[in-house]
């Protein structure tokens, strides 16, 4: 139901124009050395431009001198395609941005700062934990080693949940969603935590799960 980018649009651009770059300068140098089998040095500068524009593809160098105003604009600035932003979770250090797509929804997690957005990377965001209990699929996820935690709750059984955790945390539902074929709406549900630990429990519909299990 979920699935965390990796790379993508402007974001990428920039990196695919950074490869091209060193790509053509490094040709015309071969084109004039005296050096032999300028061929094969061309194969080989070709595939270091192909490594190097993945290796920057895991390197958000931007945050060095770019500050987004909002964490959409952030977002639709790495993200490639159309994007429907649904909704954003707030955090402290960072923000949870959910775009729905046709497939399901795209998440990334964006860090902030005093002066606004940066650029947030699928390879920052860990999983810590997934639980799959009476129907209902629970993921939590932290953004590096923040404080910042957040939650998602589906029900494959379809439906509205009631969702509450002792912290009184308010669960964010996304809009619901129908699929012809079974018949049913569907509802995810978000949530910012600040504290996750073995201890920590949430009830939906009824259903007592603990994470510490």
């Amino acid at each position: 139901n979920t699935e965390i980018k990796v790379l993508s649009a402007m974001y990428s651009i920039i990196r695919i124009i950074i490869g091209c770059i060193f790509l053509i300068c490094s040709i015309i140098v071969i084109i004039k050395s005296k050096v032999k089998l300028k061929r094969l040095l061309i194969i080989v500068f070709t595939i270091l431009t192909m490594i190097l524009v993945t290796v920057l593809g895991f390197v958000p160098f931007e945050n060095l001198f770019v500050t987004f105003d909002s964490p959409k604009a952030a977002y639709e600035y790495y993200i490639l395609g159309k994007t429907n932003i649904e909704l954003i979770v707030e955090g402290d250090a960072c923000d949870f941005v959910v775009d729905s797509k046709d497939k399901g929804n795209t998440i990334l997690i964006i860090p902030k700062t005093a002066d606004g957005w940066k650029v947030g990377i699928g390879l920052n965001i860990k999983r810590l934990d997934h639980k799959f209990s009476n129907g209902i699929v629970f993921d939590v996820y932290q953004y590096k080693d923040t404080n910042d935690y957040f939650i998602t709750v589906f029900d494959t059984n379809g439906g509205e949940s009631t969702i509450s955790d002792e912290n009184n945390t308010e669960f964010i539902p996304s809009k619901e969603r129908y699929i012809d074929p079974l018949g049913k709406s569907f509802v995810t549900y978000y949530a910012h935590l600040t504290d996750f630990g073995p201890n920590y429990t949430v009830t939906v519909n009824g259903n007592v799960i603990s994470f510490g299990n």
